[in-house]
């Protein structure tokens, strides 16, 4: 019986020594994968502040593009009405570039030979023209192959 007690103690011994020693292995683990994830977390981060310096240098450049052509329109300051001009004339601004207005400028003086005549332009993928031939459905195909 005593041999018995023994062995159990010695068991009980090793049981203590394995589960310390696996207890430092998580610990470890533990401590690796904290690193790796406050490292993934900074690279992030950086990941993400660098993007959006790029997108704040796009913006900046596609709104530059967008003004010089007269396509975005920039806040002007009002304004003030001077004694002695009509009201009608003070309060037209017109945009540097504005294209559009210019077209229906051309078209309001009702001179025939000013007016612009352009070609129809190209039909988006979704657009479709009336009375089109053309079958867009595999079933609609076989149909117009038969028949």
């Amino acid at each position: 019986m005593g041999k018995l007690t023994q062995q159990l103690e010695e068991m009980h011994i090793r049981i203590a020594e394995m589960a310390s020693h696996e207890e430092t292995l998580v610990k470890a683990l533990s401590d690796a994968l904290t690193r790796l994830d406050e490292q993934l977390l900074a690279d992030v981060q950086t990941i993400a502040s660098e993007h959006e310096v790029r997108r704040t240098a796009i913006l900046g450049e596609l709104q530059g593009l967008a003004s010089s052509i007269g396509m975005f329109h920039v806040q002007r300051p009002q304004v003030t009405q001077r004694p002695g001009i009509d009201a009608e004339g003070a309060t037209y601004i017109p945009s540097a570039g504005d294209w559009r207005e210019a077209m229906s400028n051309i078209r309001d003086e009702g001179d025939p030979s000013a007016e612009v005549q352009s070609a129809p332009r190209a039909l988006f993928p979704h657009e479709r023209r009336p009375n089109t031939s053309i079958p867009f459905s595999l079933a609609e195909r076989r149909r117009a192959a038969r028949g």
